[in-house]
């Protein structure tokens, strides 16, 4: 017999069968090297302003530049004096929670 759920929202099938029927969680992982790395090329994309490849902060949903010569994005400021200068914000990509559940999977292996 199913226990209540007591309002709770279930996001996809996985969590349903953990929390009522008590299976064990399934992983889903590429076990073709040359495929994982092609996956984490796609999933990683490179930075607009330097071209190298973001690198993926674990256990977060951003993806960020790691090049130290690349100086981000321009951004002039102007402030109440009516001065304007001139900043370079590095540059980042947040991505959504599904995007942080892929990530989390396809680069887990690194961080054992």
């Amino acid at each position: 017999m199913a226990k209540k759920n007591n309002g709770k929202v279930y996001y996809s099938f996985d969590e349903i069968g953990q929390e009522l029927f008590g299976l064990k969680p399934y992983k889903r992982v590429t076990r073709d090297k040359q495929k994982l790395e092609s996956q984490k090329e796609k999933f990683l994309g490179t930075c607009p302003h330097c071209g190298e490849p973001l690198k993926y902060v674990y256990g977060t949903n951003v993806l960020a530049c790691n090049n130290d010569k690349c100086k981000g994005k321009e951004t002039v400021i102007t402030d109440a004096t009516g001065e304007e200068t001139t900043i370079y914000r590095p540059f980042y990509k947040m991505v959504s929670e599904k995007g942080l559940m892929i990530g989390t999977t396809i680069f887990e292996e690194e961080d054992k």
